[in-house]
């Protein structure tokens, strides 16, 4: 990699902060240069290398569900398991249902069946097999006729039947609810013409392939971002979990393999999930381990966190010292958004310290401006909320005392003050930047 160092000392720290914002912080293909294994890539260690394995050894169709929190890299594995697939010789699509689903209102099986092929129409559309193309408009044809047989349109305007319907779900709240009062009863026809779409569209990929036998892959990224908002946060995750758990034969595909990447909460709720779902273990992408239980720092989860920084800076040190970086590696509880965020916010500090002295170095004052400024954003904690969390810190368990409180822990996930980890078996605590205030909340009296 090319050095910075005969760069001024402003551009170098312009430099290292653009390099943690943008492309930097996207989603990357695992040939990226900025690209980081995390896990060793063994089944045992790896949930990517494990969901490929189950997929290359699928006699049949097959499902799986992945999860992880929001912003821990989930979507560039995503983009690694691809290419694992691929190699293997697998057909494969992948589909980012954030341009199909609308992530903060309940969900069903009827919408969510008409997003996912569209999605999945879409998917075929942008692809280099144009024979393909048929079959969409067949499909889209068929579904216009049966949604017209059911449902008053109005003046809802449809061109291309998929392609409208899918975007309209995703921006239209009250056409999302007509669609699912009206097809409440008739998800099966629904379900049968999805079926046939996919069943159609994996035999024309295998023909025009040659081989009989040839694994297609739908990837289902985004999902995992189906979260509550206001009144209707419980009624959305119970929709969640009647969708994955109380319809999940109606999310197996003939002949395709599907992996759906699902909210953090849904392992918690339905411990036999894995089981309605041809008996396949829910993945979890875990936050990086830069701690162990006790809070200790991990040296090789520090490590990892090092080299994601030298992939995009290689001279780093001259900018943080290896001990802050080490200790806001920490502080990010092993969230990747959080660390490129520590580091940003490092760099401005160091900028407006040389403005001042060209020579000056930056001291434990820095780290603790930054970490603090991250602390802000997550408080305050709501005194019943700190006892939660404080039980839930102790344990390392994100266990529900009913269903009920459900929406109080997913808003815990959605807002990061939870972490996930994943050492032997799956384990939670909360973000590091809160443990002072949680002790000191849940020991005061009321």
């Amino acid at each position: 990699m090319t050095s910075q160092k005969n760069q001024s000392k402003s551009d170098q720290l312009r430099r290292f902060y653009q390099c943690f914002s943008g492309k930097g912080a996207l989603p990357l293909a695992p040939d990226d240069l900025y690209y980081v294994r995390r896990l060793e890539e063994t089944a045992e260690k790896d949930p990517i290398r494990a969901l490929s394995d189950r997929i290359e050894w699928a006699e049949s169709e097959s499902v799986h569900l992945l999860t992880g929190f929001r912003g821990n890299g989930k979507s560039t594995e995503l983009l690694r398991l691809k290419k694992l697939l691929e190699k293997s010789g697998c057909v494969v699509f992948l589909v980012d249902m954030l341009k199909y689903v609308l992530m903060t209102k309940p969900i069903a099986i009827s919408d969510f069946t008409l997003s996912l092929m569209a999605a999945l129409s879409d998917a075929v559309e942008e692809s280099a097999d144009c024979h393909l193309k048929p079959l969409r408009e067949g499909y889209g044809a068929r579904l216009m006729n049966f949604l017209t047989g059911k449902i008053e349109l109005g003046e809802t305007t449809i061109k291309s039947p998929v392609a409208d319907i899918g975007l309209k779900l995703q921006t239209d709240t009250t056409f999302k609810e007509k669609i699912q009062q009206s097809l409440a009863g008739h998800t099966t026809q629904l379900v049968a013409d999805a079926h046939k779409f996919v069943d159609d569209l994996v035999t024309a990929i295998r023909r025009e392939k040659g081989k009989a036998d040839l694994k297609v892959v739908l990837l289902v990224d985004s999902m995992e971002q189906l979260r509550g908002v206001g009144e209707s946060a419980q009624q959305l995750y119970d929709s969640v979990v009647e969708l994955f758990s109380g319809q999940a034969a109606n999310l197996d595909y003939p002949k395709l393999h599907v992996v759906y990447t699902v909210p953090p909460f849904l392992p918690i709720l339905s411990k036999n999930l894995g089981r309605a779902l041809d008996g396949h273990p829910i993945s979890q992408w875990p936050n990086i381990h830069v701690r162990g239980r006790d809070g200790q720092g991990d040296e090789a989860g520090l490590g990892i966190m090092k080299r994601l920084v030298a992939q995009r800076f290689s001279d780093w040190e001259e900018i943080v010292p290896e001990d802050f970086l080490n200790q806001l590696a920490i502080w990010s509880g092993g969230d990747m958004r959080d660390f490129f965020r520590l580091l940003r916010e490092f760099a401005l500090i160091v900028r407006t310290l040389r403005e001042k002295n060209p020579e000056a170095a930056p001291g434990e004052d820095v780290v603790s401006r930054v970490v603090q400024q991250l602390r802000n954003e997550l408080l305050p904690i709501a005194k019943d909320d700190a006892r939660w969390l404080a039980e839930i810190h102790t344990t390392k368990q994100a266990s529900l005392a009913n269903t009920k409180a459900l929406p109080d822990l997913a808003r815990f996930f959605d807002s990061n003050l939870i972490m996930n980890y994943q050492n032997g078996e799956p384990w939670f605590d909360i973000h590091p930047v809160i443990e002072e205030e949680v002790k000191r909340m849940s020991t005061e009296t009321d």
